[in-house]
């Protein structure tokens, strides 16, 4: 089942509602989509994404330097692929090189499971049939205000959501604690209620404020702190009993070792697009299962659904408001999500059928981001 041709589109597209969190405000949603035709004829696709900025550089990536690397290949010796992609690339450092080679990677994985006939959930280990998903909602703009948050959670509630993610990351502390107590207050019992600051905080910032927001019984906090900061989570995690979860901004599982061995982290959010694919996000979790830590995968609801249902130590599934493909409209079919629970599809494969005629019709070129491009990062 040798890889016979790569073919690679791309597309720049705005989130289906506005996204803003606490310190940015996004433009653009950059998705790269890839299809890997073998020898056998079987087709696989893979993707990855960007927020705001790099779209055109994973494409390039993945066009000019690792499609020569995998024609010829095998799609069934992963590791292999894999390993030869990042060989060629961890000079690189780590982030844009591991994006592009998470399109290839989930291409692989997706061929994998159609040459076996098997969906993708049963391919990595068949833990379950189905996972709880919550509904995560990036809306923190100045004219949000507590009580336009209860309507929406109320909403939520309605719609059957086994639980809520909000953001926080006001400058004043009082604010956010509004917002979290008018939250909770309008959840039924027991549906956890999580923040998330995309590492708003300094550790000073951390250590004063998180221990105030034990009292609400928050599910977790999330990235309170910048990204690279092992220590001082660790020292915030001794400094309250809510748990912390992280990993969107975390690019391998050396990083995440250095986490769960300083006891800086309770919830592993490793996305798959970020860490390279499927092949090191496995290497992931398994990993924070040797800790007796739990996964809860940052956004990529469409390929998070079957990691979480192959792997005995999955949480919850994200689905972001107004981020999922079919939102997007870049794909034809929902998640199957009812009363809170996700299931995944039976499609050999991961089951992501891409409409690429609406991934054509937003195309993302550089001459579409040059002169225009003015970033949303706070």
């Amino acid at each position: 089942m040798k890889i016979d041709s790569v073919r690679v589109a791309a597309c720049r597209l705005p989130p289906a509602s506005p996204w803003e969190d606490a310190t940015n405000k996004v433009q653009g949603l950059e998705l790269i989509f890839v299809e890997l035709t073998t020898s056998s004829g079987l087709t696989g696709v893979g993707l990855t994404y960007t927020v705001d900025v790099g779209g055109t550089a994973i494409r390039a990536l993945i066009e000019d330097y690792l499609t020569p690397l995998v024609i010829g290949m095998d799609a069934r010796d992963y590791e292999r692929i894999w390993t030869r992609m990042h060989r060629q690339t961890r000079r690189l450092g780590l982030g844009a090189n591991r994006m592009a080679m998470a399109a290839i990677d989930v291409a692989v994985w997706d061929l994998i499971g159609k040459h076996r006939g098997e969906p993708l959930h049963r391919l990595l280990g068949g833990a379950r049939d189905a996972i709880p998903a919550y509904v995560s909602e990036i809306n923190l703009s100045d004219a949000d205000t507590p009580d336009a948050l209860a309507a929406r959670v109320d909403d939520y509630a309605a719609q059957g959501w086994r639980g809520v993610k909000i953001k926080i990351g006001r400058d004043d502390p009082r604010e956010d604690e509004a917002r979290i107590a008018r939250a909770r207050e309008r959840l039924p019992a027991g549906a956890p209620l999580f923040v998330d600051l995309n590492q708003k905080w300094s550790a000073a910032e951390a250590l004063a404020r998180a221990p105030r927001l034990d009292r609400f019984d928050l599910g977790w906090i999330e990235e309170p702190l910048a990204c690279h900061d092992v220590a001082g989570h660790a020292a915030l995690r001794r400094a309250m009993s809510t748990p912390l979860a992280l990993g969107e901004s975390l690019y391998a599982a050396e990083q995440f070792r250095d986490y769960l061995a300083a006891g800086a982290v309770d919830v592993v959010q490793a996305d798959v697009a970020f860490v390279g694919g499927i092949t090191e996000w496995l290497k992931i979790a398994h990993l924070a299962q040797t800790f007796g830590r739990k996964v809860a995968p940052h956004y990529m609801a469409e390929l998070s659904l079957p990691l979480l249902c192959g792997v005995a130590n999955g949480l919850m599934l994200e689905s972001v408001v107004g981020g999922s493909l079919h939102e997007l409209g870049l794909v034809a079919e929902p998640l199957d999500i009812r009363d809170g629970l996700a299931r995944p599809g039976p499609r050999p494969g991961h089951g992501i059928v891409p409409d690429w005629r609406a991934i054509e019709a937003a195309a993302l070129t550089p001459e579409k981001v040059r002169g225009s491009f003015s970033g949303g990062s706070k």
